[in-house]
């Protein structure tokens, strides 16, 4: 029992803490994760990454450097989930979006997820 109680808080602590050498293992993780479940249902799983890579297109004035940085990032739905969880949950520093723009962003990125969970 007390192995037992001694891997909860293990794992506990594992989500929890914000050090780097905890953070990157654990978004790797979670990545593959989402990734494998993505592979394990055989859907395809674009449509959010196109909604919220127009949409960001669409009401906010990109940059060169911030056209090209949607583009490498929401090309896949579970890029759109990690960057959700990264810098919109979790609060990590954007170079490219940030303050005010940065919430525009998170707002379609869980908009376009939420209406892909939708469907």
């Amino acid at each position: 029992m007390k192995k037992f109680i001694i891997l909860i808080i293990v794992i506990l602590a594992f989500f929890t803490i914000d050090h780097p050498l905890v953070k990157e293992p654990r978004e790797k993780l979670l990545g593959e994760g989402i990734g494998f479940l993505s592979d394990a249902s055989k859907v395809n799983r674009s449509p959010a990454a196109n909604l919220a890579k127009n949409r960001i297109s669409n009401e906010l004035t990109l940059s060169g450097s911030e056209k090209e940085y949607v583009e490498k990032t929401f090309t896949t739905d579970d890029a759109v989930q990690l960057f959700n969880l990264r810098y919109c949950r979790e609060r990590d520093l954007n170079l490219y979006f940030y303050a005010e723009r940065l919430n525009t962003v998170c707002k379609i990125v869980s908009e376009s997820l939420e209406q892909k969970r939708a469907k």
